[in-house]
């Protein structure tokens, strides 16, 4: 019966090995957001970005999430180059970027932006950024804000949201990700179809129409490959959770803070401590938009952002 037993274990998890292989290999490259695709050399590692347009530089960097990249600008890129030479960054293990096995924390994605700006951009740049990520280069924008001109976080986290470091329960959840062949199924699980439809039905957008099978096999592509599990657990883990409250005042540049009005996983409730604690902030609310307005609002949106970088 033990010996039994064991074969059967052991059919378990080589069945699963055989398909988490097969699921790796799956990480065609998604349709690209168009312009010329390069690569930066970022601490030993290649991160790949778009570039596209004439004018003073605008960078866009993705949210974090399973199966970010960015794509997430989809609906911007191409009109914003229309006035700025726009760089559209996928972050370490996103993307068409390298996907290392490392523990990620909040420090790699404000090395990352500053890194890309000093060494590829080589002056200062408007930035957008999504919702975790836009919390994480506050720490940036605070520390070096000559490589900043104005800053537009959409749906940012890191006051009420997201704030808190993890600890043990953390710790347990990175660990299982981690795990040989089980962490493999876990990531999967998350990244499937099925799953990736639910969260943007449920969560990333307010109307469901918008998320055609389309959307979801771009997510689902850049969501796969070798080591596409590792940042995203690190998120999932809690481990790129980062509060700003001591740092936000001090952020020193004009700031145009963007919010889905039907926002949920990060609610609009969040809004007033972004605008109450920095002067230099300016809210703005997209009707009919959850965590994407910049999608589901793009043309209003990439008109504000327009005006508001061109003022």
């Amino acid at each position: 019966m033990v010996r039994l037993k064991a074969t059967v274990t052991a059919g378990i998890v080589g069945g699963l090995w055989v398909l988490n292989r097969r699921l790796e290999g799956y990480g065609r490259p998604p349709a690209g957001l168009g312009g010329e695709a390069r690569r930066f050399r970022w601490r030993g590692r290649e991160l790949a970005y778009s570039v596209a347009g004439e004018g003073e530089p605008l960078l866009l960097v993705h949210g974090v999430y399973a199966g970010a990249s960015s794509l997430e600008f989809r609906e911007n890129f191409e009109e914003l180059s229309r006035n700025f030479r726009v760089y559209a960054l996928d972050l370490l293990g996103c993307g068409l970027s390298e996907k290392p096995r490392r523990r990620y924390g909040p420090e790699d994605v404000a090395s990352q932006v500053e890194d890309f700006v000093r060494e590829e951009i080589g002056t200062g740049v408007h930035l957008v950024a999504s919702s975790l990520t836009a919390a994480l280069v506050v720490p940036a924008a605070v520390r070096s804000p000559k490589l900043f001109k104005r800053l537009v976080l959409v749906c940012p986290t890191g006051y009420g949201t997201l704030d808190r470091p993890s600890g043990p329960l953390g710790d347990a959840v990175l660990g299982l990700f981690e795990a040989p062949v089980l962490g493999d199924t876990l990531y999967h699980a998350l990244v499937s179809r099925a799953g990736i439809r639910y969260y943007l039905k449920g969560m990333a957008y307010h109307d469901p129409a918008l998320v055609t099978e389309g959307v979801v096999e771009d997510y689902y592509r850049a969501g796969h490959g070798p080591g596409s599990r590792h940042f995203p657990a690190s998120f999932v883990a809690g481990k790129l959770n980062l509060g700003i409250p001591d740092l936000w005042p001090r952020v020193p540049h004009k700031s145009l803070v963007c919010w889905g009005q039907e926002a949920e996983t990060v609610p609009l409730s969040d809004l007033g401590n972004f605008a109450r604690n920095n002067p230099r902030s300016e809210p703005r609310v997209f009707r009919d938009a959850a965590l994407l307005p910049h999608v589901e609002r793009a043309e209003t949106f990439n008109e504000e952002v327009r005006k508001f970088l061109m003022d």
